[in-house]
């Protein structure tokens, strides 16, 4: 029986542009009228999530920054540092085309820049031998700190909530959702989803965009 759904926000609730699907919006909170208990999880920053929790209507905590961060109520928890991230990015910006994301001043365990796709591997490699965390969220890239993922975030909720692996539903599309994919817990994704992503699911819906919540949670017997 599911008790928590952790959803991604970009590319799973919302369209390419970031129009976020009014019919997600709608069966979110017919699951949350059925006590079950919805999170999100996103790369974004947490003034975004602030506002999708208040206006959605999210009854449970929700994580910016990959999980970096937490707002419980009125409480934000930050789990990781951006001192090193930030040390990163300002290097690889002498010789790279890496630039940094504007919503960086609200960032405070991560950092999120673009890059010419020439640059890629090269900045891959470089994250990899300094210690460093770099995934792509189709928006953005995130650098973030050893430990530092969406999986972190489903296992600060499982104890937060005293519930098991089986109770558990997370629902995403990009590889930066891949760390909570691979945990022992139901799966989901929207037909958009990575090839990584839709290897690792349970369920892949035939609907894009947030247009799948309605079908996932139907087959989850949510709603």
């Amino acid at each position: 029986m599911i008790k928590l759904i952790v959803l991604d926000v970009d590319g799973t609730l919302t369209d390419k542009i970031r129009k976020i699907s009014l019919d997600a919006i709608e069966n979110i909170r017919k699951a949350i009228s059925n006590n079950i208990v919805v999170s999100l999880v996103s790369g974004n920053v947490i003034p975004v999530m602030f506002g999708l929790k208040t206006y959605i209507g999210i009854n449970g905590p929700v994580f910016g920054e990959n999980g970096g961060i937490m707002l419980n109520d009125s409480k934000i928890t930050p789990f990781f540092d951006k001192t090193l991230p930030e040390q990163f990015l300002n290097e690889i910006s002498k010789t790279t085309s890496a630039r940094e994301m504007f919503t960086n001043k609200w960032r405070e365990t991560s950092v999120a820049f673009t890059m010419d796709e020439e640059d890629i591997k090269t900045v891959l490699k470089k994250a990899s031998e300094s210690g460093l965390y770099i995934v792509d969220s189709k928006f953005a890239w995130h650098i973030m700190n050893k430990g530092q993922n969406k999986a972190f975030a489903v296992e600060h909720l499982k104890k937060l909530y005293g519930i098991n692996n089986s109770d558990i539903l997370v629902i995403g599309d990009s590889d930066n959702d891949l760390n909570m994919f691979e945990l022992d817990v139901h799966k989901a994704s929207p037909s958009n989803a990575s090839q990584n992503i839709k290897n690792l699911s349970e369920y892949v819906s035939k609907y894009p965009y947030g247009s799948e919540i309605v079908d996932i949670f139907e087959y989850y017997n949510v709603i």
